[in-house]
């Protein structure tokens, strides 16, 4: 007798099933990245699958979640023009972040996810280089993009080096230090798993909650939430490098 545990447990497959399939076709009209189809299939399906189970095809989330998967294939497809590119870096606070909030619904390890995030920083950053220098390639490094009243600075070309300042905790406290008043084209050093590595703010979303980086070459880049570079510094796994 099939108990009611594992009757959903059945269902709960053959919708992940369908899910994976009719996202498996969708993504064939897509040249994303192996990694990031593989994120969408075995994770992102996941994540579908519990929102229909629990709230249905019409529900918001399970229509946002969809919204998610095209907003983030279209993000990284080479773009054609700077309005097209300036586009797709405004949006991009609110994906990584609808992106975020997937991965912890998930419950997605830290370490898998952070990787997911660098590499997902590292090929929006070449799509916005390759997009931005569309219209004239001798424009300057630094491209403004408004949204409501605040401006943000975009360095696409590579900053000034700089070398690194020592920050010291008072004696005898256990007091963390505040995140640096960090500007674009600032170099930090980040030192996670025995690697330490220099990387360049690249851009600052205009609400401040989001940071790229990115490395001189333009090989390498990350993107980290406020509270999460805030983590970084005060645990001295980064440090601002100035002049």
């Amino acid at each position: 007798m099939t108990t009611p545990i594992a009757s959903k447990q059945a269902n709960e497959q053959s919708v992940l099933h369908r899910i994976q399939t009719e996202m498996d076709r969708h993504l064939l009209e897509h040249d994303a990245p192996e990694e990031i189809l593989g994120f969408l299939l075995h994770h992102w399906a996941r994540l579908l699958t519990g929102i229909y189970m629990a709230k249905g095809n019409q529900h918001a989330d399970w229509l946002a979640g969809w919204d998610t998967v095209n907003a983030l294939l279209w993000s990284l497809a080479p773009k054609t023009s700077r309005d097209e590119t300036e586009k797709m870096l405004r949006m991009l606070p609110t994906l990584l972040a609808r992106l975020q909030e997937g991965c912890a619904a998930l419950s997605m390890p830290f370490v898998e996810r952070d990787r997911l995030f660098e590499r997902l920083a590292m090929m929006h950053a070449a799509v916005a280089r390759a997009g931005l220098r569309c219209r004239n390639e001798r424009e300057t490094a630094i491209t403004r993009l408004a949204e409501a009243e605040e401006v943000v600075d975009l360095a696409v070309l590579t900053p000034p080096k700089k070398e690194p300042v020592e920050f010291e905790l008072p004696r005898g406290t256990d007091m963390r230090l505040p995140l640096p008043d960090l500007k674009i084209g600032d170099r930090v050093r980040f030192c996670q798993r025995n690697q330490a590595r220099i990387m360049f703010l690249n851009w600052i979303s205009p609400a401040g909650g989001m940071y790229l980086f990115g490395n001189e070459q333009g090989l390498d880049a990350m993107t980290l939430t406020r509270a999460r570079l805030t983590d970084r510094f005060a645990q001295g796994e980064a440090e601002l490098v100035a002049d």
